[in-house]
């Protein structure tokens, strides 16, 4: 580089300097700052993409979830329906076992009702049986005191010996059909 002969010609070389390193670091500026508004965009578009995509696999997650859901409501719908199908079968059969039970117990009700009202007759017939039984002793007896009293010196008459048609047996057995 020539010297400027004249300090006029130095200060203009020194303002153009001035003025190229001003216009050089605009430019570089301007460079800088169009580079990062272009990163800047980038990203923005990056960011962009990132969240469509997020929202996408959101998506598709809810999609499955959603599906996944409706798969396992339709699987326990039928799993109740079967449940339900079950526990009414099951029903229907303990009814019917209850049904036979009871037509169990009425028929033994009725049977042993019948052998009551058998042993309530035997039992009867017994208690006429004793009863007249006891009357025939009586009297005899009560004829044997008033002979006593009535003639003290008569022999006393021997009392009869039961017959074995006197004596009935008793009916304790239910009768057999």
């Amino acid at each position: 580089m020539t010297m400027p002969e004249e300090p006029q010609d130095a200060a203009r070389h020194v303002a153009a300097i001035v003025a190229a390193a001003e216009q050089a670091a605009d430019e570089l500026r301007a460079a800088a700052e169009e580079r990062a508004n272009a990163r800047i965009a980038e990203a923005d578009r990056a960011a962009a993409l990132r969240v469509k995509a997020a929202d996408d696999e959101a998506e598709q997650v809810r999609a499955e979830a959603a599906e996944a859901a409706e798969q396992i409501r339709a699987d326990a719908a039928e799993r109740a329906e079967q449940d339900r199908d079950r526990a009414h079968a099951q029903a229907r059969e303990l009814i019917a076992e209850a049904r036979a039970a009871a037509r169990d117990v009425l028929r033994e009700g009725e049977r042993l009702s019948g052998h009551l009202r058998e042993l309530s007759d035997a039992l009867r017939v017994n208690a006429e049986r004793l009863l007249r039984d006891v009357r025939a002793a009586h009297d005899e007896l009560k004829a044997s005191l008033d002979a006593v009293d009535l003639d003290r010196r008569a022999p006393p008459k021997r009392l009869a010996e039961p017959q074995a048609s006197d004596l009935d047996v008793p009916e304790f057995l239910p009768r057999q059909r």
